[in-house]
């Protein structure tokens, strides 16, 4: 994937224990990215893909058991708040492991 033309691209610095260091440069290597950029970019895209992926069987699992017809606004304002406490307890549960 590439940067589209009117892209700026954003640095961001990380840092890792020896540990990650090392496991990082090595995978990097073994899949023959050209950069550790190149690396973690597409660590994040996969990431951001099974993002999408997890929100999709939300969905599709909401759609299979959802009533016929349009939710009531009080309805709607319950998938909502229930789809950001289930993304924030993700995230949680990401940021402890």
């Amino acid at each position: 994937m590439s940067y589209s033309a009117g892209m700026k691209a954003v640095t961001i610095n990380i840092s890792l224990n020896p540990e990650l260091a090392e496991f990082a440069r090595s995978d990097s290597e073994a899949r023959a990215f050209d950069s550790m950029s190149e690396y973690m970019r597409d660590l994040i895209r996969r990431r951001r893909q099974e993002q999408i992926k997890q929100d999709v069987a939300f969905l599709e699992k909401a759609i299979a058991g959802a009533p016929l017809g349009d939710p009531s606004d009080a309805e709607m304002a319950a998938i909502v708040k229930t789809q950001h406490r289930l993304r924030a307890e993700r995230k949680s549960r990401a940021r402890r492991s």
